[in-house]
């Protein structure tokens, strides 16, 4: 990369320019992809913490209905019962709107820790959900669901809260097919049952992706000028007997270096900011979530440099002296 060098340092304001945008973009991309997993975790942590291999639910049409929407109202063979409710719950003037989950194989009454910091309620007091007095056995990461707090509790707890008999899934651990009425749907596919899940997801993961992109087109428009300004230099250098795959490995070099600098000086930034607003925001460092978007970013930022230095394999030296 000795050309490449000798340009970093003859053109220092021009290169530290891309490479500040590419810092940008990948600071841009990082900390959308910590607030995509924070918001993940807000809308699905509770369902990923569920046992069991999957979950029956109704039948909607051709496809399983939103958890929320579910209803069993029969032990359909084998299976633990869950029901979902969204309730009101409230301890010495504060309130907070919560999910219950109620469950078969749950024998206490747990709390998030969110839950009982906004209440103020410890192990062994007492809440209203909604007409309810219920008792709070211990507090617990039991997740979210929906952006809500969720408390879980005994299933015949749950139907005394919710004053309802039916329930809205049922977990099982065979990998035996659904009764007629009902859906199987496997552990992998549990988010796509929580109401808004799968459009919010889908929204940050397309941002993500036109912003990989759009640092691909910027990486190729800055090194095709670039290319088109130094034509007459570089043809000077094939008259000197340089190779035309030299000049291309040479560039590409040189846009890599771009690219490493500024995508490394992004993720930085990203990872201290993401640390900032924790606890403030819903930012979660996923790293490889992280390391797949910026892997992305440098690989279509070197097809993008590759395109741009094309012109480099086809220059005819006396053609490009000409000019």
């Amino acid at each position: 990369m000795y050309l490449g060098l000798r340009e970093f340092r003859a053109a220092a304001g021009r290169f530290a320019l891309v490479v500040g945008v590419v810092t940008l973009l990948a600071f841009m991309v990082v900390a959308l992809s910590a607030l995509t997993e924070g918001l993940r975790q807000q809308s699905v942590s509770a369902v990923e913490k569920l046992p069991g291999a999957a979950l029956l639910v109704q039948e909607d049409g051709d496809k399983p209905a939103l958890l929320s929407d579910s209803e069993i109202t029969r032990t359909a063979g084998e299976g633990t019962e869950l029901g979902v409710a969204t309730l009101r719950a409230s301890h010495d003037g504060a309130n907070s709107t919560v999910a219950v989950f109620g469950r078969g194989d749950v024998h206490e009454v747990a709390v998030s820790p969110d839950i009982a910091k906004t209440l103020g309620v410890v192990p062994g007091g007492s809440i209203q959900l909604g007409s309810t007095t219920v008792r709070v056995d211990r507090v617990a990461d039991v997740g979210q669901y929906a952006h809500q707090q969720v408390i879980s509790m005994p299933v015949g707890e749950w139907r005394e809260v919710t004053h309802r008999d039916s329930v809205n899934a049922l977990i099982v651990d065979s990998d035996s097919a659904a009764p007629a009425g009902l859906v199987r749907v496997a552990r992998a596919d549990l988010p796509d049952l929580v109401p808004g899940f799968s459009s919010e997801h889908m929204s940050l993961l397309l941002i993500q992706g036109l912003l990989v992109v759009i640092s691909a087109v910027v990486v190729c428009g800055f090194f095709a000028v670039w290319t088109g300004q130094r034509i007459g230099s570089l043809a000077v250098v094939r008259a000197m007997g340089a190779g035309r795959w030299y000049l291309l490995r040479d560039g590409l070099a040189q846009a890599g270096s771009v690219l490493v600098v500024g995508l490394a000086l992004g993720a930085a930034l990203a990872v201290g900011f993401a640390s900032l607003l924790s606890g403030k925001a819903p930012v979660v460092v996923d790293p490889a979530a992280g390391a797949t978007v910026l892997a992305g970013m440098a690989v279509l930022g070197l097809v993008g440099a590759a395109l741009a230095l094309r012109p480099l394999v086809k220059v005819d030296p006396l053609v490009a002296l000409n000019r």
